[in-house]
């Protein structure tokens, strides 16, 4: 796969947003940095219901909203979840959590998105094709890794 041509020919992005609140503010200006790839009517944001609160400062999205009821004992995401995510097509998936996530991890490659990518984690090779290695814990920074190695295609 030749991800420059794959990420310059994309048109429907999924975005997976971090489930730690604590992200809220650097992933709202990742989410800006994509509107000006794709339009806000394509792209989508995956977000639990109990985290909306951290796209308050976000451009208004398309969003899927998931709570704890919708994913399993073991954070695996239920059927109707995952049916709903189904129902749409998407050339690029972005999962903004910095730490593993199972239920993002499995959304994610749900997604059925040829270019999937996220951070460097532990137990990430099986759901992501394309992974950004930052230094530290500081979330900014990560954010910033990111950004730039995107903006590099």
């Amino acid at each position: 796969m030749n991800f420059t041509d794959v990420l310059r020919r994309s048109r429907r992005a999924l975005v997976i947003f971090p489930e730690s609140s604590v992200d809220g503010e650097s992933a709202s200006n990742f989410l800006r940095y994509l509107l000006r790839k794709f339009s806000s009517d394509r792209m989508t944001v995956v977000i639990r219901e109990d985290q909306l609160f951290a796209m308050s400062s976000a451009p208004s999205l398309k969003t899927l909203t998931y709570s704890v009821r919708d994913v399993n004992t073991w954070f695996v995401p239920r059927r109707e979840l995952l049916q709903r995510m189904e129902n749409s097509s998407f050339d690029v998936a972005v999962d903004l959590n910095v730490n593993f996530s199972l239920t993002s991890a499995f959304l994610c490659k749900a997604s059925n998105a040829p270019l999937r990518i996220s951070f460097v984690k532990k137990n990430s090779d099986q759901f992501y094709n394309f992974q950004v290695k930052t230094r530290g814990t500081n979330n900014k920074y990560s954010y910033r890794s990111l950004l730039k190695c995107l903006d590099m295609f």
